[in-house]
Order: C-alpha cells, then sequence, then structure tokens
C-alpha cells in the first residue's frame, strides 16, 4: 500500500511511544475462554490463497489457548447471529490514516501555519497513510468487544508476518490474563541486558547500499546483513541467538515505526519511531529505518523516554 501525501515527522526523544494496546484483564480472560475464529480473505487468486494458507498453517501449528476456527467474513455473519457469546474474532483489512491540519488566516489576510485566526481557517489533508491492521474483538452479549490490534506498514504480510501476529496476540493475551503490569510486560532493564546477546539480523532491501558500511559504526553489537530468504528463515525457525528489525504501523501513534523483535517468542526488544518521510515525495515504509538510527535500540536513555508503554 502507497501513502499519497507526505509530512516532515520530526520524531524527538520527548515522545513516549506505545507498541499495542495492552488489553483489559477482563476481556483477555473472555478471549482465553473463547474459541478464536480467524477471518480468512475472501477471492480465489493466487496472492489470497497463498495468504489464507499462510495464516492457517501458523495459527494452526502454534496456537494452543483454545479451540480454533477458519472463515470467511460471510461465514463469520452466520456464526455471530446465531451465537451472542463464546467465540472470538481476528479480523483483518487495509485502513487509510488522514491527518488534517489546518492553516490560519489573519486579519491582515495573510496565510500562516499559526496565526491569530481572525480570518478564519482553511483546513487541508497533509497526508495520507495506509496500513494494514489485524484487530482481535470479542463477541459479549451480541456486541463485539476490542481489545487489541496488531497493524502493519503494507498489506502484503506473509508467514512470517502472521507467526509476529500469533505471537504478539498470545504474548498480550497471556499477560493480560495473568494482570501483569505493562512495566514488566516490557521492561526496558531487561531488554537493554537482553538485546546485546543477540544477532541482529537486519534485511538489506532495508536500508541503501551506500549506507551498509555504515552500520557497525552506530551499533555495537553483532549482526547480520542478510538477503530476505535468510531473514524470513530466522523468523520462521524462531532462532534462539538472533533477533530482528520489523516495521510496524502504530495504531497509537498514527505512525510508521520499526521495533526490534527477539526471533525466538516474538518479544519485542526496542521500539524506534525517528521517522525518515518527507512531505509531498513517493514514499515506501523501509525508509524510515535509518542506520544512524540504530544506535538507539541500546541506548537506555532513548529506550526509557521512548518506550513507555501505554494502551
Amino acid at each position: 500500500m502507497k501513502c499519497k501525501f507526505l509530512l516532515v515527522l520530526v520524531m524527538i526523544c520527548a515522545n513516549s511511544f506505545a507498541q499495542y494496546t495492552y488489553p483489559k484483564t477482563s476481556l483477555a480472560k473472555n478471549v482465553l475462554a473463547s474459541t478464536l475464529v480467524v477471518q480468512l480473505l475472501d477471492g480465489d487468486n493466487e496472492v489470497v490463497s497463498r495468504r489464507n494458507d499462510d495464516i492457517i498453517a501458523v495459527f494452526r501449528d502454534h496456537w494452543k489457548h483454545t479451540d480454533l476456527l477458519f472463515l470467511t467474513q460471510s461465514q463469520i455473519d452466520s456464526l455471530a447471529e446465531k451465537h451472542k457469546n463464546g467465540y472470538s474474532y481476528v479480523f483483518q483489512d487495509d485502513f487509510e490514516y488522514n491527518e488534517t491540519r489546518n492553516r490560519h488566516i489573519n486579519s491582515d489576510g495573510s496565510i500562516h501555519p499559526f496565526g491569530d485566526g481572525m480570518g478564519g481557517r482553511l483546513s487541508y489533508n497533509a497526508f495520507t497513510f495506509g496500513y494494514y491492521s489485524c484487530y482481535l474483538n470479542a463477541r459479549i452479549d451480541g456486541d463485539y468487544e476490542f481489545i487489541t490490534s496488531i497493524g502493519f506498514a503494507n498489506d502484503n504480510l506473509r508467514k512470517t508476518d502472521y507467526l509476529f501476529l500469533y505471537q504478539q496476540l498470545s504474548r498480550l493475551l497471556d499477560a493480560a490474563a495473568q494482570e501483569k503490569p505493562t512495566k514488566e510486560y516490557f521492561n526496558v532493564n531487561r531488554n537493554i541486558e537482553t538485546l546485546p546477546s543477540k544477532t541482529l539480523v537486519l534485511p538489506k532491501h532495508f536500508f541503501k547500499e551506500k549506507d551498509y558500511g555504515k552500520i557497525s559504526k552506530y551499533y555495537d553489537h553483532s549482526y547480520e546483513l542478510v538477503d530476505i530468504e535468510v531473514y524470513e528463515q530466522t523468523i520462521l525457525n524462531r532462532e534462539v541467538e538472533k533477533a530482528y528489525v520489523k516495521i510496524i504501523w502504530s495504531h497509537q501513534h498514527k505512525l510508521y515505526m520499526w521495533v526490534v523483535v527477539n526471533a525466538e517468542d516474538g518479544a519485542i526488544l526496542a521500539i524506534t519511531g525517528f521517522g525518515g518521510v518527507s512531505f509531498g515525495s513517493y514514499h515506501t515504509a523501509n525508509e524510515i529505518i535509518k542506520a544512524k538510527h540504530l544506535k538507539y535500540t541500546t541506548s537506555k536513555f532513548a529506550q526509557k523516554i521512548n518506550n513507555r508503554y501505554g494502551g
């Protein structure tokens, strides 16, 4: 999915970032006592078939919490009509976020981003982000209750993305059901100690070739710059001594961001929101990862400020 309009996003360390909405304990327990229904995509083309096969394979192999069903949207609608309780649902769909900004018309007729506003305001669409979201709802007394959502930068989801989806949902539900505090769920001190013991796997296509040699200047620990095939196998094999970078969509902050993920269990070890988008130009989400920003992944100062987990 492509962005139509872009704005320079200046991400400073004073911002506080969250990865995903932390579920309410009561709702997490409800999901873990319900049959999980995973939405399949409609259509009969090769891409849809591949994605449906991937999400089925991942959840069948890994989801052990409850019974599991895979249904299309029309089948889900029929099931929801019959059962007001006892089921939770993973939905997936394309979304678009439009950021509206205002210009102020001053009393002298001049137009500025800021002003006295005596002459009124002009609203304009500053930029548009396209993203893909998988969101978890519980069916309670006939209504859908939102639990959490996992955002992706585009709709080209692969098996690695669905594994990440399963891991995040499973970790969030388990922690919330156990009433684990968010500061323990995402513990910066623990992450800072853990990440240097991992080899950080970086896919080449996330970086410009001219920056390959600069990575070691900013990241002092073990890393590998690899092709996409090696990157995906690292994730699918859940390699114990590895971590990897991944681009996400943050629902809380309405931005593309990137995280460092423990390959073994999907735990997020760092989150970075420093942006690289520019107004009015063609943009792909992977441009937000810069070699120079790798230094913030193991900076206790940056992570303590940037990683205050919130709902």
